[in-house]
């Protein structure tokens, strides 16, 4: 059984892309459903964030499991496969779970270190353990990918001073003004989930005060407008907001545009302020129509144009990446030790089944030749057979759990299975 992962990310696949890709929570229960009809698939979870979609699996087979989870991207998503594999990247058993950990502990994302991933990789493995698609590799991937990202963020610097999407937004909005303190800005923030509270807070922290939440549910905005005192107000009354605003922050899990070129376009119509409209779309799939970036005196910008200002702001957070790594290391020689443990496990069970199977059939063939025997003599030669047979399998089972466990596991696993012939064929 492998562990196999195939998908792309900010470094390998601009927004319009992965935004076609990603995979909502409302059908992350019907994704799981369809992966794990996928040939060769025994387990299954699915990693959807607005820099990443990855497919992780445990297959039968290498080649074929890797590319049943292409298929099923591409038919899930209604994308064809020319349109992303050269986007695509595929990592097998220990690359898989190494770049899991990687994930987890932040060191790929668009900004490393940030805190939202550990969260998403959570509720990755929480999804799939509702829908009952993993099982043992898998559950013990994600369980010790989670332990990895908070060792790096205990024993480490790297999310020192912690940075997200959300406050990247807001720094990005800030600089276009070239302003030190949003004081006097009004700011729209169109969702209310964790990013818009994200953002929020960073607004705060800038000065801002004249936040107003936009957001499907009221309950929802309701609770940021309690814990920090922002203004809520409806979708129906998107346009006029945006008509009063200098920043928008678009940050919804809706599949589609909540904002298109005639609800922009009106607004800006009504605006009368002099500053450019500064509207910064951190949402995947894209909240915001791209055609909206051609309106007079407005600008748009998404993830992309975070990339720069992110990669300038890393500074000492770049140095703890190799800290990270040796972390990252050692917890997949662990995991390695445990998948070792496993193979072993079935070639020891049927080595010992074998065993007893040749004691038993000798000692049948030969009691006719030992005449009548008590019970206490019939028990006593079979205790004295099997303890032969467990004085000569002690030393080599013991030695195979313990080279299991070594870099040359397998090596040893195939030479015991040879010498022993215990392949099922």
């Amino acid at each position: 059984m492998s562990i196999v992962v195939v998908g792309l990310n900010h470094k390998t696949s601009p927004i319009s892309l992965l935004e076609r890709l990603a995979i909502p929570d409302e059908r992350h229960a019907k994704a799981l459903a369809e992966l794990m009809h996928c040939d060769h698939v025994t387990e299954g979870a699915i990693l959807s964030t607005c820099n990443r979609v990855e497919v992780y699996a445990s297959v039968t087979k290498f080649h074929p499991g890797a590319q049943a989870l292409r298929n099923f991207l591409s038919d899930f998503c209604h994308v064809a496969p020319e349109d992303f594999s050269d986007h695509l990247y595929t990592y097998f058993d220990e690359g898989a779970v190494s770049h899991l950990f990687r994930v987890a502990a932040g060191v790929d994302s668009l900004i490393v270190g940030e805190s939202e991933i550990l969260g998403q990789v959570r509720r990755a493995i929480a999804f799939a353990e509702d829908e009952e698609s993993v099982g043992r590799n898998l559950r013990r991937a994600f369980s010790q990918a989670l332990a990895v990202g908070k060792r790096a963020r205990t024993e480490t610097e790297i999310a020192r001073n912690p940075v997200s999407i959300s406050s990247a937004a807001v720094e990005l909005a800030r600089r276009t003004f070239a302003e030190k303190s949003l004081e006097d800005k009004k700011v729209v923030i169109v969702g209310a989930g964790k990013m818009g509270r994200l953002a929020v807070q960073s607004l705060q922290a800038a000065g801002a005060t004249g936040t107003t939440v936009v957001n499907r549910s009221e309950d929802r905005a309701q609770s940021l407008a309690d814990t920090y005192g922002v203004e809520t107000r409806t979708f129906g009354d998107l346009q006029d907001v945006i008509a009063e605003a200098d920043i928008v922050i678009c940050s919804t899990t809706a599949t589609g545009s909540v904002l298109d070129y005639t609800t922009a376009r009106a607004a800006m119509e009504r605006r009368n302020r002099p500053d450019a409209l500064i509207i910064v779309d951190i949402a995947v799939p894209r909240d915001v129509e791209p055609s909206v970036g051609e309106i007079d005196n407005l600008v748009l910008r998404d993830i992309e144009d975070l990339r720069a200002l992110v990669d300038n702001n890393m500074g000492g957070r770049l140095g703890e990446i190799s800290k990270v790594e040796d972390i990252i290391g050692a917890e997949l020689e662990r995991f390695t030790r445990w998948e070792r443990a496993l193979e072993i496990a079935p070639a020891i069970a049927r080595l010992v089944d074998r065993s007893e199977a040749m004691r038993s059939s000798e000692l049948e063939r030969f009691r006719s030749q030992l005449g009548e025997l008590t019970p206490e003599q019939s028990e006593a030669i079979d205790q004295m057979t099997r303890r032969i047979v467990n004085k000569i399998l002690h030393s080599p089972l013991s030695k195979s759990r313990e080279i299991a466990s070594s870099t040359q596991g397998h090596v040893y696993l195939e030479a015991l299975y040879e010498l022993f012939e215990l392949d099922d064929d």
